[in-house]
């Protein structure tokens, strides 16, 4: 099982592993991601601009994950205090896991992967991701995977503003940087 740059030839699992996210999601009755995003548009956006991530094994896609560089539009504005105070962030969007093998772990060895990754690069101080507040799944994954709560952010999905919980886990040399 591996981590690399997602490409085109990728859209197709993606896609199917999104639509598995946003079943899911319905079947506990959360309201996330249940209008038209992420579309086909904005998947083939971030895979075109290097952002996506697949985790593999074989040929198989087992997981999905964005992995923006900053600035983030959605992250300017905090009710809240992110641990980082400038641009020296990646943000996480867009994570799912194949619903062929929900319950083994994936989100977790998808974080640890992605996280192994962005340790590489020493000029990243911290790593932010949000999420609804019904989706409790989530919620535990990113806690688990060692990120604090900094508050909410307001997040446009489906043409409605949504307040989402705001978490940021801090790197390795974030540690070492001193913040406010």
């Amino acid at each position: 099982m591996y981590l690399r740059r997602a490409e085109m030839k990728d859209l197709p699992q993606i896609e199917s592993i999104i639509q598995d996210g946003k079943t899911h999601l319905a079947a506990q009755h959360i309201d996330q991601w249940q209008g038209g995003y992420p579309n086909t548009s904005v998947l083939v956006n971030d895979i075109q601009n290097g952002h996506t991530v697949v985790l593999v094994e074989g040929y198989e896609v087992l997981g999905t994950a964005a992995v923006i560089p900053a600035p983030d539009e959605s992250y300017q504005v905090i009710d809240g205090d992110w641990l980082t105070h400038d641009d020296t962030y990646v943000a996480i969007h867009r994570v799912a896991v194949s619903a062929n093998h929900r319950g083994q772990g994936l989100s977790g060895k998808l974080f640890a992967a992605i996280f192994k990754e962005i340790e590489a690069n020493s000029s990243i101080n911290g790593i932010r991701i949000d999420t609804h507040p019904d989706n409790k799944g989530m919620q535990h994954v990113i806690k688990k995977a060692g990120f604090s709560d900094t508050g909410t952010v307001k997040v446009l999905a489906d043409s409605q503003i949504v307040h989402d919980f705001a978490y940021e886990k801090l790197t390795t040399a974030g540690s070492l940087v001193k913040t406010r």
